[in-house]
This record gives structure tokens, C-alpha cells and sequence, in this order.
């Protein structure tokens, strides 16, 4: 997997999406037309950044890690020095000139911006970075040019999000305006880190970076709807017509914009990946606790709707428990209108437009997994607590390491920690064993399974669909992995202690 993911790095530091390149067909129909896969043969700000802190989180410390480390900052030290020539920035309107480059979404391979239509800005790329940077300067391998590139950086981009904290960005899945859960809570943390790194190292002229930790707090803090019991992922949004309104109700056969909306509404697994995302390690930073943990009992509910608005919706889940697969696959929210593949010619009409277009995403149901290992990490150490709001949660994630005729027969919580954590262990161990099951033989992952429900005519539900080797998809794959294996420890230190 690691091979996979390594194999979209260039020498220059470039992290490309995916090598497709949008001719590659999936399935081609009886007049000529075919389904592709889309161009993804770009550098996205969020998906190379949040590579790099997977890379430094599973391999960090080896030559071939840190010349790719000190390749990467040099690359984005380039890129942000140049404006860039794009002027059509939300806030729309604002004039001629507003585009930032730090709020840039992608660029090409050879480090140029990408200087078409596209929704920008995208804040949450110079907190990733940022991030990614502070790892550089903690290392203290580099030159002291680079070092010293690094420092300036960081602080250009992280005045950047302070700056523009409180106002409106593009989601992680680029089609909404608004305020975003994912966005928010990894710019709390990165400006918690820069917080801690410029009071020890005596940086001038970054006091509000302090000021911004709590501010940017209180920001996440309103994603929690207590009316609804979930943490949503958009608040502000401006539109329901675009991108529909998430709710249980959105993944109903035939929905649309006029469907009532069922709450909960605003589910979105990037919720769960921004938390584990956002969680506070032992190092920069550290002393700021992040707002809702993946441990957090509302989390752990929102966790549970987001599973339940999905799920059962997907034909191909319903072949994968009736061959006795456990776990369960998840894609992004419920409704996604996203299909990962595009028409050629690019005029034919679109097979699939709509809600609920979109299939399982690798990367989501490699998510779900580790949010799962994540709480299996926490109950091991004592840090959570069955409760009313979480047990619901806690019960469908240990029966995620069942084949779905098994599960339900346990109605109460194991007595012991212990066996709580090594039984979400096993949930976990299910979720990924379904995604490996529709992987190729050697572990190349797609960005999609396909759902089925005859949304795209002609392929198979379960056959690999979207961008091909997407780079996020291995990434998300061994952060589950990693997480896992803290799970794993501490349940080895319970036993030693009880020993």
C-alpha cells in the first residue's frame, strides 16, 4: 500500500491526486459513449498535505522520508512566493485581485497554479501545510535556508487562517460555501501548534496566533447541534440546490431538493476525518485539547447516524452481507451527488445526475475504521465512557466484526475495558476487511466501490470505479492502520498492568 501510495510522488515534491488523466474508460455503451474516470493528474493542497503528515506519522526519520519532507517544502516555498493569477474568490464580488495563493486548491505537476474555474477558496490547505511545515522545523534536519523558508511560511500561512477564520471557505469535497467542521477543527489545531512552537522558539510578530487558538475553537464548537444530537459538518451554508442537505432522508430512493428533510441533517464523514485529523499528539500543540474528539460520546452519535444514512442503501452492501462479509461500506454524506466518473464525448448525456449518484468511498470506509480503532485506543486507556448517547454507537461498531445474519444478539457492553477495546479492535478488522475485498488482488484502490442500485448501467456493484490509485485512499488506509496498532498497545498495556 505504501509502494501505491509512494508511486504519486515526484522528485520535485509534487503529490499528485491520482495518475488518472480522465480517457481512461470504465465502461463503454452500445452508441459509443463511455463512462472515464476523472482527471485527478493534479496536486491538491489538502490531499498532498494530509499525505505528507500520514508519511511523517508512519515512517518519519528515514532518508528517503526526509529528502521527500524537505522536497515537498521547498515545492509550496516556490509555490507561495508567486500570486497567483486567479481572481474569482468567494467572497464573490469583492473585486478584482482577491484570490490568495495560500487558499489555492491545486496545482499542476510542475507547480503552477491551476488557473481554471474552480471553487476557491479552500482554507484548510495552509493549515494542513502549515502542519506538515512545523514537522520540517521539529526535525531540524534540513538547511538552514530551508529551515529558515519553513519558519516564514508557516507564519504566512497561518496568519492567513487567522485571518480569515471567521469567514466562509469551500468544503473538502469542493462543492459548498460555508463553515465546515473538517476545515475548522485542523485549522484549531495547527494554529494550537504554531501557537506552541512560536512562544518556545521567540517568534516576532505572531501574537494573535495565541489570540486565534480560542477563537477558532469556539468556531468548532458551534458544529454541534444539540437540537438534532449530531455534530454537523456545514454551518452558514448558503444553498440546498448544489449539494443537498445531508439529512437521513437525503439517501431516500428518489430524493432531491424538495425531499422533506429528515433530521439529523448535515452528516458528513468528514466530520469523522477532521476529528482524527485534529486530535492533539505529544508534541507542538499538545496542551490544546481538540474540541470533540473521535472518542467524544457526540462524535461517537454522529458516527452512528452518518453509518445508518448510508449504508443500507448501497446494493452493494447487501450482496457483501449476504456472502457473510463483516463490516460495512460508507461513502462521503447521504445523498452525495458525486459520481466519480465523467462522459466522453464530454456532450452525452450524464448516465447518473443527482442525489445519490455517488458510491463507497475507500477513504471513508478506511475513516470509519479508524474512528472505530480510535475508540478502541480510548476505552483501553479510560479515557471513554458508556453512555446513553454512545452505546448505540459502541454496539454497531463491535458488530462491525460480524456478517450482518450474527449481529444484534448482543444487547449489553462488555464489563471490562478491556474487552470493550479488543472488541472495537474487531469492528475495525471487519470494516477494512470489506474494503480489501473489493481491492484489487494487490491492494490498488480506486477512489469508489461502486454502489450499484443501477446508477451507473452496466457495472458491477462492487467493482472499483473513480480516479484510479488515488492517493488519499492509501493514506487513509495506513493512518487506519497506524491507529490500530496504539489501539493494540494499549490494550497490551491494560493486560500488563492487570498481570
Amino acid at each position: 500500500v505504501a509502494c501505491h501510495m509512494a508511486a504519486n510522488f515526484f522528485e520535485n515534491g509534487t503529490i499528485i491526486a491520482s495518475p488518472s488523466r480522465g480517457t481512461e474508460k470504465i465502461h463503454t455503451y452500445p452508441d459509443g459513449s463511455s463512462i472515464n474516470q476523472n482527471d485527478y493528474y493534479y496536486m491538491w493542497q489538502r490531499d498532498a498535505g494530509l499525505t505528507m503528515l500520514t508519511l511523517l506519522r508512519v515512517a518519519k526519520g528515514g532518508p528517503v522520508v526526509t529528502k521527500q519532507l524537505e522536497n515537498y517544502a521547498s515545492l509550496y516555498h516556490e509555490i507561495w512566493s508567486k500570486a497567483t493569477p486567479n481572481k474569482n474568490c468567494a467572497p464573490w464580488g469583492a473585486g478584482d485581485g482577491w484570490c490568495s495563493i495560500l487558499g489555492e486548491v491545486k496545482f499542476f505537476v510542475n507547480g503552477s497554479v491551476y488557473d481554471k474555474p474552480w471553487g476557491r477558496n479552500q482554507n484548510d490547505g495552509p493549515a494542513i501545510n502549515a502542519m506538515v511545515l512545523m514537522e520540517l522545523l521539529s526535525e531540524g534536519k534540513a538547511s538552514p535556508t530551508s529551515l529558515e523558508h519553513a519558519k516564514a511560511d508557516i507564519i504566512s500561512a497561518l496568519t492567513y487562517v487567522g485571518g480569515m477564520g471567521l469567514d466562509s471557505t469551500i468544503d473538502p469535497w469542493e462543492m459548498l460555501y460555508g463553515q465546515h467542521y473538517f476545515v475548522q477543527s485542523i485549522q484549531h489545531r495547527a494554529m494550537a501548534m504554531g501557537a506552541d512552537i512560536a512562544q518556545k522558539e521567540g517568534w516576532k510578530g505572531v501574537d494573535n496566533f495565541p489570540l486565534w487558538v480560542p477563537m477558532l475553537s469556539h468556531l468548532v464548537e458551534q458544529h454541534w447541534n444539540a437540537t438534532s444530537g449530531v455534530i454537523g459538518e456545514t454551518n452558514a451554508r448558503p444553498y440546498f440546490k448544489l449539494q443537498g442537505p445531508k439529512c437521513l432522508s437525503s439517501s431516500d430512493e428518489g430524493a432531491n431538493e424538495s425531499t422533506v428533510r429528515t433530521s439529523p441533517c448535515e452528516l458528513d464523514v468528514a466530520v469523522l476525518l477532521g476529528s482524527l485529523s485534529a486530535r492533539a499528539g505529544h508534541g507542538l500543540g499538545s496542551a490544546v485539547q481538540e474540541v470533540f474528539p473521535p472518542h467524544d460520546s457526540r462524535m461517537l452519535v454522529t458516527a452512528y447516524h452518518l453509518v445508518e444514512s448510508m449504508a443500507p442503501t448501497y446494493e452493494v452492501n447487501s450482496i457483501d452481507d449476504d456472502a457473510g462479509l463483516p463490516g460495512v461500506l460508507i461513502g462521503r454524506y447521504p445523498g452525495d451527488e458525486y459520481s466519480g466518473v465523467i462522459m466522453d464525448p464530454a456532450d452525452s448525456n450524464d448516465v447518473c445526475s443527482g442525489y445519490n449518484c455517488a458510491s463507497a468511498w475507500f477513504l471513508a470506509t478506511h475513516g470509519l475504521a479508524e474512528f472505530i480503532y480510535a475508540s478502541a485506543d480510548a476505552a483501553a486507556k479510560g479515557d471513554m465512557k458508556a453512555d446513553g448517547m454512545n452505546q448505540g454507537y459502541l454496539l454497531a461498531a463491535m458488530d462491525m466484526a460480524l456478517p450482518k445474519a450474527k449481529r444484534g444478539r448482543c444487547k449489553a457492553l462488555p464489563r471490562t475495558a478491556k474487552e470493550l477495546a479488543e472488541k472495537l479492535i474487531a469492528g475495525g478488522d471487519g470494516v477494512l476487511a470489506r474494503a480489501k475485498h473489493h481491492a484489487s488482488s494487490d491492494l490498488h484502490m480506486s477512489e469508489q466501490i461502486y454502489r450499484g442500485n443501477n446508477k451507473l448501467p452496466g457495472v458491477t456493484p462492487g467493482e472499483m470505479i473513480g480516479a484510479r490509485d488515488l492517493t488519499w485512499s492509501y493514506a487513509s488506509l495506513l493512518d487506519a492502520l497506524a491507529t490500530r496498532a496504539d489501539a493494540v498497545s494499549a490494550v497490551s498495556a491494560v493486560s500488563a498492568m492487570s498481570s
